[in-house]
């Protein structure tokens, strides 16, 4: 009887090495911050660090709204979190809130980026049966790949949609082996990439596309098959309710400034200037060229699910070269070409769907003696080269003088590099600014670039005035300036409600990137800002809030039950 326990522990602790193995190479990948206790502060930073320092200060205050940056974005009152991915910047508010300190926060979410990238990369090759020696390193091997680097190197948040993308790939083999429409399993999946990143859940409807159609044109019941289709997309709705109706509420009543457009989109792909996404880690296009040669020499015994995913996977790849003619696109103002704005980004579907069809690949030779041992060589390699990449780029941090296009600092940059240690975080956010745009309103029609018109109107002057956060609203107080009226560092949405003494201010004037002129009174002056939320909001975000909670159950339901061991014979 002892025996058998025994045997039943020894058998649930080999479940979980291959987890465990993943766990240490996560904390092996960000070693290298913690020994030289640098930072690398990507072109992205400044951006997402705001954007999860406000979420992070909402949640220490116990003061949520959802639609103004009050804490974040110079407490400007800009709408950001609420168009773009709201419920995982709280997630990440949360980990900003843990982590106590910037440092902290870079060594905590680099980590937990690895952590959930590989084991979500692990489930689903367990999912299409693929034996541990080979999708343990291949795990690994997608860990490496600088489409997760691009967070640890240059907060690319492209990053965080990625790491979810293999557990949001399980729907195609059930569309294709299983021959099934999981419907909850689909509607989750685009659903949580919609809430991480809107234009990774575009990109994952695009991997989903063949492996449908795959699914729809072999079935009997066509009808049946569309309507699952259908039912799937009405449950994806609710679970992202808010995004839409936040996008609504924005969009309707404001003229939001476009994303820039890259009239040169051809200069960024991989054959061209985004060739670093090629050669994360060096050893990449090495295992990209074996891949395709044991595909060209076994070609006749792969089954339709590998063949899928290889021509799927050449697609993307094509679409991240320059092949494609998209400075043409651009030009001809083809629609939806110049929201990519940039073909490598095509490379990250590529990748993940190669890395399955290699670990299907070279699943047949699991048992032979010569296969650990490459495999071990391989993963080893392109670790090192990964480890190695990031203390090249950890080594700039004791130069960092901050000083790139659009970008403040507001002290040496000795004292800059300081503040990324302190406790207070809102100093960092202070000390190095950076002018980002993104869905700022427009007012007015005119030539002045908006990044040196949001400098003139928000940093240049900020420290002039005082805000504060009374009774969830932003209170903005100064000291009259001998002018007749003042051009006030916040943003103004045709939402937004501006108080003087108590009264709705409706006597001023807008720039045109919607900062108000007001008039000033002797002494000191006040202006209280909020953003009139209108009653079916509150309802969306209940609705989308509660469907989550559900599945959430069903999850634990379904999936934490205690599990039967039955002795094996």
């Amino acid at each position: 009887m002892i025996n058998l326990n025994y045997q039943k522990g020894v058998g649930q602790l080999k479940k979980y090495i291959p987890y465990l193995i993943i766990l240490l190479f996560a904390f092996l990948f960000i070693m290298p911050n913690i020994l030289t206790q640098n930072l690398v502060i990507g072109a992205d930073a400044p951006f997402h660090y705001n954007r999860f320092y406000e979420t992070a200060e909402q949640f220490a205050n116990f003061d949520f709204h959802y639609f103004p940056s009050m804490y974040g974005f110079q407490q400007s009152g800009r709408i950001v979190n609420a168009v773009y991915g709201p419920i995982f910047a709280y997630f990440q508010g949360l980990i900003v809130l843990i982590s106590g300190s910037w440092y902290h926060y870079q060594l905590l979410s680099n980590f937990i980026l690895f952590l959930i990238s590989g084991w979500s990369m692990l489930t689903l090759l367990k999912y299409v049966k693929v034996k541990n020696w080979v999708s343990v390193p291949i795990s690994i091997l997608f860990m490496t790949t600088y489409s997760l680097q691009y967070w640890a190197i240059n907060q690319g948040f492209t990053s965080w949609g990625t790491c979810f993308y293999p557990l949001c790939m399980i729907p195609l083999a059930d569309f294709v082996i299983h021959k099934k429409f999981p419907v909850l399993k689909v509607t989750v999946s685009i659903a949580l990439m919609t809430q991480i990143h809107l234009l990774s859940s575009v990109m994952l409807v695009l991997m989903y596309i063949p492996f449908y159609f795959y699914y729809f044109f072999t079935q009997t019941k066509k009808g049946k098959a569309f309507g699952e289709l259908v039912k799937s997309g009405l449950l994806y709705f609710i679970l992202t309710a808010n995004i839409w109706g936040g996008l609504a509420l924005v969009y309707s009543g404001n003229k939001i400034l476009p994303p820039f457009v890259n009239k040169e989109m051809s200069q960024k792909a991989i054959n061209l200037d985004g060739s670093y996404w090629l050669t994360y880690p060096k050893i990449f296009p090495l295992i990209l060229f074996i891949g395709l040669l044991l595909f060209v020499i076994f070609r006749r015994k792969y089954d339709i699910f590998t063949k899928l995913l290889l021509r799927s996977s050449i697609v993307f790849f094509l679409l991240s070269t320059s092949l494609i003619p998209w400075n043409t696109l651009v030009e001809k103002k083809v629609p939806f070409v110049s929201l990519i704005q940039f073909p490598f980004r095509f490379f990250v579907p590529f990748t993940l769907l190669f890395l399955v069809f290699l670990a299907l690949t070279l699943n047949q030779w699991e048992k032979k003696a010569w296969y650990p041992i490459l495999s071990i060589l391989f993963l080893l390699v392109a670790s090192a080269q990964t480890i190695q990449n990031l203390y090249q780029h950890l080594d700039k941090w004791k130069d960092e003088t901050f000083v790139s296009r659009h970008t403040y600092l507001f002290d040496t940059p000795e004292e800059a590099r300081k503040t990324f240690y302190n406790h207070d975080m809102s100093v960092s956010l202070f000390v190095f600014q950076k002018t980002t745009t993104d869905y700022l309103p427009i007012y007015k029609e005119t030539k002045a670039n908006k990044y040196d018109r949001y400098n003139e109107e928000i940093l240049d002057v900020e420290t002039t005035f005082m805000k504060t956060h009374p009774g969830g609203r932003l209170t903005v107080k100064w000291k009259n300036t001998g002018e007749e009226t003042v051009h006030l560092p916040i943003i103004v949405y045709n939402r937004t409600v501006l108080l003087q003494h108590g009264k709705k201010l409706t006597d001023y004037e807008l720039t045109d990137i919607g900062t108000p002129i007001v008039k000033q009174h002797n002494g000191i002056n006040e202006v209280t800002l909020y953003y009139d939320l209108p009653l079916f909001f509150y309802f969306i975000i209940s609705l989308t809030l509660v469907s989550w909670l559900i599945l959430f159950g069903l999850f634990v339901k379904n999936y934490a039950k205690p599990q039967r061991i039955l002795p094996s014979r």
